[in-house]
C-alpha cells in the first residue's frame, strides 16, 4: 500500500509540473500593427498572445534581461493584409520576413546566451 501511495504521489507531482517543463509558463507578447515594437524578454518562454494584422511594416526590437539563459524560446506569429515586412533588431538576429496578402506566418526563435536566432524558416499557417 505504501508503494502504491508513493507511486501516486510521484505521478501527481510529475503531472502537475509537466505543463511547465522545461521552459516554465509562457509569457504573452504584444506586437503593434506597424512601426516599432520594443520587447524586453524576462521569461524563458514567450509567445504572441493576440495575433496582430499588420497594416504597415513592423520592426521588432528585442532587449534581453540579464536573467535570461541560453535555451529561452520565443514564438512570433503575425497576419499581413498585403506584403508588409517584419524586420528584427536588438538581441534578435533574423532575416526580414515579407508577408503574403491575408496570410498568417509563424516563426520560433531560440536564445544562445547572446541573441535570439530562428529555429528554422517562417511557416505560413493559413
Amino acid at each position: 500500500m505504501k508503494k502504491l501511495i508513493s507511486l501516486i504521489a510521484i505521478f501527481f507531482a510529475f503531472a502537475c509540473n509537466a505543463q511547465t517543463w522545461p521552459s516554465g509558463n509562457s509569457t504573452a507578447l504584444t506586437l503593434d500593427v506597424g512601426g516599432t515594437t520594443s520587447l524586453t524578454i524576462t521569461n524563458k518562454m514567450q509567445h504572441v498572445a493576440s495575433i496582430p494584422t499588420l497594416t504597415a511594416n513592423l520592426t521588432i526590437n528585442v532587449a534581453v534581461s540579464s536573467q535570461i539563459k541560453a535555451g529561452a524560446i520565443m514564438l512570433i506569429t503575425v497576419k499581413t493584409t498585403s506584403t508588409e515586412t517584419t524586420t528584427y533588431s536588438g538581441s534578435i538576429v533574423a532575416p526580414v520576413v515579407t508577408g503574403v496578402a491575408g496570410k498568417t506566418w509563424s516563426q520560433a526563435f531560440i536564445y544562445n546566451g547572446t541573441n535570439f536566432y530562428p529555429c528554422g524558416a517562417k511557416i505560413q499557417v493559413d
